[in-house]
């Protein structure tokens, strides 16, 4: 069954994909009623009129935030549905994301076993901490992470596999591609990506370097590093020794994506650049070279030891250096820089509904509303991510 969306812009934050029958903007909350005179509100409540042969059928739209109303012609004959199945479920009727205080008190989540999966940065957020809280507030609603059966995982190939039936939904560190969304389409549903929490790139770098008169990174400097263009921490104040860099396949997706696109600004990597196949063997890779460094989100590599994070500025001579790090320790990531934008690395994270009316998409906005209410962004923050709101 294909959703009907049809969307409401936010006119504080700007989402864009709040359904038409939200009363307040998923992400901040902004009443989305338009204000106006008492004749104009119920001038607005009246959809259509019109005169079909010898009957009128009177279609009234919400008023004061009621759900629609619709009266359609009586017919011949009288169509009984059939009933629901474990095979036909019923349709969802209003699966809309809002906030709430807790876990527990999100509505219409289903019974069942539900598939997930995706984006590497999402681990955090796997956690037994939070998958165990998920579970108590709801025993009856289980989700489970699935590993993809070909290929390596990554937000590409979660919302592959959502796309193919094997999820409910998705976990991804980038937004939507136009194919993505067609291929959809072209299945007779909808996608839609809900941002939950914000997360930033940081760079790390061997200890010894921070030892030898690097500071920091501008964006310019970064790119020219994983490019292949600068060779030599000397060309960036640091001592006369060769950079290793270490990155994932540019075809890794999500985290890749992102740096690609806004750091690298989509050119290739350096002849130099070694290939890793995850953040875990990045880190260790990093700590053995010492000119190495690499790139990772945030929360991945927050407080470790063996590896140092750098700051980041956006231009030569800008506003300067920000860590990613609160403070000297780099044991909590830098909330308030992330938040604001200073941070010159940060990103939306996403979850990735499936619109078909059905128990995807009720599973997926119940998710959704859990890590979006009060608790859930606690429960991010404390896995190392800021609260989106």
């Amino acid at each position: 069954m294909t959703s009907n969306l049809n969307y409401v812009k936010c006119p504080k934050c700007e989402h864009d994909h709040n359904p038409s029958t939200a009363t307040k903007c998923e992400i901040c909350g902004t009443s989305l009623r338009k204000q106006g005179s008492p004749t104009a509100l119920i001038g607005a409540g009246l959809v259509a009129l019109a005169i079909l042969g010898a009957g009128v059928y009177f279609f009234k739209d919400r008023i004061l935030g009621r759900a629609p109303t619709v009266v359609t012609p009586s017919k011949t004959a009288t169509v009984t549905p059939s009933p629901p199945t474990p095979t036909n479920p019923p349709p969802v009727q209003g699966a809309v994301v809002a906030t709430y205080q807790s876990l527990s008190e999100v509505p219409n989540v289903p019974q069942g076993v539900f598939n997930y999966g995706g984006s590497t940065t999402f681990a955090p957020l796997r956690s037994t901490t939070i998958v165990g809280a998920i579970n108590q507030a709801f025993p009856q609603f289980k989700v489970r992470y699935t590993e993809p059966t070909t290929g390596k995982p990554g937000s590409g190939k979660g919302i592959e596999m959502l796309l193919g039936g094997q999820l409910s939904f998705a976990q991804s560190s980038r937004a939507l591609k136009k194919a993505e969304y067609a291929e959809a389409k072209s299945r007779g549903f909808a996608l839609e990506a809900l941002p939950v929490v914000i997360d930033g790139i940081a760079l790390y770098v061997n200890p010894q370097l921070l030892n030898q008169g690097v500071k920091g990174l501008t964006l310019a400097q970064a790119r020219d590093i994983f490019t292949g263009k600068i060779r030599n921490w000397q060309e960036v104040g640091g001592p006369n020794l060769a950079i290793t860099p270490f990155s994932r396949n540019l075809q890794a997706g999500g985290t890749v994506d992102f740096f690609y696109e806004n750091v690298m600004e989509e050119k290739s990597l350096g002849t130099n650049v070694k290939e890793v196949r995850d953040t875990t063997e990045s880190i260790r890779q990093v700590a053995a070279t010492e000119g190495g460094i690499g790139y990772a989100t945030a929360s991945e590599v927050i407080n470790q030891q063996t590896i140092r994070l750098i700051a980041i500025a956006k231009e030569a001579g800008g506003q300067g250096f920000i860590s990613p790090c609160a403070d000297t320790t780099c044991v909590a990531i830098n909330e308030k820089a992330f938040a604001d934008g200073a941070y010159p690395i940060t990103r939306r994270l996403f979850v990735i509904l499936k619109r078909d009316g059905r128990l995807d998409e009720q599973a997926g906005v119940a998710y959704a509303n859990m890590l979006l209410s009060d608790e859930g962004q606690k429960l991010a923050e404390q896995a190392g991510f800021v609260p989106i709101r």
